[in-house]
């Protein structure tokens, strides 16, 4: 059979007319509404607007800026307010009723735990809702709303004096905690999606084909489909870097800024304010067609026997760990790369808390900065599948170099934990840093799913790529916490970063050890003593299944 392989091949060369409607398995493919152009579109444009520009850029500088100005110096600590322009300079703030307060920097990473281990909790509990019923449309339909509205929220706050600081902290753990989720349940619906495009259709319920010849039709439109909304997010990215780069250079007097600073509205911290909405709105605008154009009779099965809401996720992950413990050298990767899944989250939190620091919390340079990202990360991409390709080089190999390099970001910032211009402390740094991750850390989570996919056995991908999905969640808040913790107690956020490269060396030398011609031999004695996939009830939910991915 002759399969569409190009970029611009189209799935809707066929229809339901050609699909013979009288076997089981044409009945069973039938019950679900055929995909659309217009709902393929609007898949795609979602993302598009989706593309997390603002919940890791403007809003937690928002954030940190309202801090510094309800926080306070510890040897005047009568007096409210920080020198926003003097950002190094450590400011606390009050939390909990601690004497004293804590640093800014300390309460930022709190806050971001707090909304990782949440969103851990949701996840795992409810996730599996997505395979059911119309939960997915329910849940990413209120998620996008809730979304949307705290990226719009903040410019109430545009003329705060610091005194209502903690309520843009709850903005910020309401707005993390939709994001995740819509992401979550957008991954969800993506298999369902590119399931009932007429060319997949057509090829699962033809008697002609063989079980491996449909799996590789579903196999070629999934991956295409993944493919294409991965490529939209970026789209939309450089979109909004693209535009708020150029508006934050428009010319601008309203406000009192500092001796040498350029007089540009990039450089006010209303620009900040005014991002988050134009973000959200462009949000908006690009969810709207895919919840139009999903067909009503899109749904998932029914719950299965025996299961309920709060249970069928925990058993879903019960089942992966006791199955992923039977290989040992696939349960070895899974603590890899607990370990550096949260050193790379780690990383970018504390990044984020730096750069507001360095750039006196200047949203025109973290949209520049942004933008820098946005194109690095697509040339860092292709420049390692070029590696591979080119040279024939070994997943497990790449896996190790892109880890060491993004480790070295690390190692370089211990630097600053005694120097004052050196250690990512300074504007040039900043640079560096993000076109460097941007070439060398963006490439990990591609080739980490193409690491797993080399240790998981054929017919359990579900399985163990849900469980992935949950060690993402489980890791993203450990990191924060130990290092809010250490700047709690030395005043130096910068005393985080051995933590970091500890992760970082520990995750290297356990992918090290991984012997993957031996963990190939483990999946025959594997499958030979399981040879049939779970069932419903044992396989994660794929809402926590994709989202390795897609962080």
């Amino acid at each position: 059979m002759k399969q569409a392989t190009g970029f611009f091949d189209s799935p809707f060369n066929s229809t339901d007319a050609d699909i013979d409607p009288t076997s089981d398995t044409a009945k069973e493919v039938l019950k679900q509404p055929p995909a659309t152009k217009y709902e393929l579109w609007g898949y795609y444009l979602y993302y598009n607007g989706d593309n997390g520009f603002t919940i890791n850029s403007y809003m937690p500088n928002i954030f940190q800026y309202l801090a510094y100005k309800g926080g306070f110096y510890s040897d005047t600590p009568d007096i409210k307010g920080c020198d926003t322009n003097d950002a190094l300079r450590q400011c606390n703030i009050h939390w909990m009723g601690k004497p004293g307060g804590i640093p800014i920097a300390s309460m930022l990473l709190y806050v971001q735990a707090i909304a990782f281990s949440l969103q851990f909790l949701l996840f795992t509990t409810f996730g599996s809702l997505a395979d059911y019923g119309r939960w997915n449309r329910y849940i990413l339909l209120g998620a996008t709303v809730i979304g949307c509205a705290a990226q719009i929220i903040p410019i109430t706050l545009v003329n705060d004096d610091g005194s209502h600081w903690n309520a843009m902290m709850g903005i910020m753990i309401i707005a993390l905690i939709s994001y995740g989720t819509s992401l979550v349940f957008y991954a969800a619906a993506f298999p369902t999606l590119s399931d009932n495009l007429p060319a997949v259709r057509k090829a699962k319920a033809d008697p002609n084909l063989s079980k491996d010849e449909k799996l590789q039709v579903t196999e070629l439109w999934r991956n295409h489909v993944s493919a294409v909304s991965t490529v939209w997010s970026n789209v939309g990215f450089l979109i909004m870097t693209g535009v708020l780069s150029g508006a934050s250079f428009k010319s601008w007097e309203n406000y009192d800024f500092p001796e040498d600073v350029s007089h540009v509205l990039g450089n006010v911290p209303l620009f900040n304010f005014i991002s988050t909405v134009v973000c959200g709105g462009f949000w908006i605008i690009n969810a709207i067609p895919y919840f139009i154009a999903q067909p009503s009779g899109r749904r998932g099965g029914e719950l299965p026997e025996g299961t309920n809401h709060l249970t069928v996720g925990w058993k879903s992950i019960i089942l992966a760990l006791k199955e992923a413990r039977k290989l040992r050298y696939l349960f070895m990767y899974i603590i890899s790369y607990f370990m550096f899944s949260d050193a790379v989250s780690t990383t970018n939190q504390m990044i984020g808390i730096i750069q507001g620091e360095i750039t006196n919390f200047s949203a025109q340079q973290v949209t520049i900065l942004n933008l820098a990202s946005a194109v690095t990360s697509i040339i860092g991409c292709l420049f390692f599948l070029w590696i591979a390709k080119r040279f024939k080089v070994r997943t497990k190999t790449n896996l190790l170099i892109i880890i060491g390099l993004s480790g070295l970001v690390a190692v370089w910032g211990c630097f600053g934990i005694g120097i004052d211009n050196f250690g990512i402390k300074t504007n040039w740094e900043l640079w560096v840093f993000y076109v460097w991750t941007g070439l060398f850390t963006a490439p990990i989570w591609a080739w980490q799913n193409t690491m797993l996919a080399e240790l998981v056995p054929k017919g359990k991908e579900n399985l163990f790529f849900g469980l992935f999905g949950i060690v993402n969640k489980a890791s993203s808040w450990i990191g924060p916490v130990v290092i809010g913790a250490i700047t709690e107690h030395t005043d130096n956020l910068w005393k985080g970063w051995p933590f970091v490269l500890a992760l970082f060396v520990i995750s290297i030398v356990l992918v090290y050890f991984i012997d993957v011609d031996k963990a190939k031999l483990e999946m025959i004695t594997y499958i030979e003593e399981n040879p049939e996939p779970s069932s419903i009830t044992e396989t994660p939910s794929t809402s926590v299944n994709e989202k390795t991915q897609l962080e």
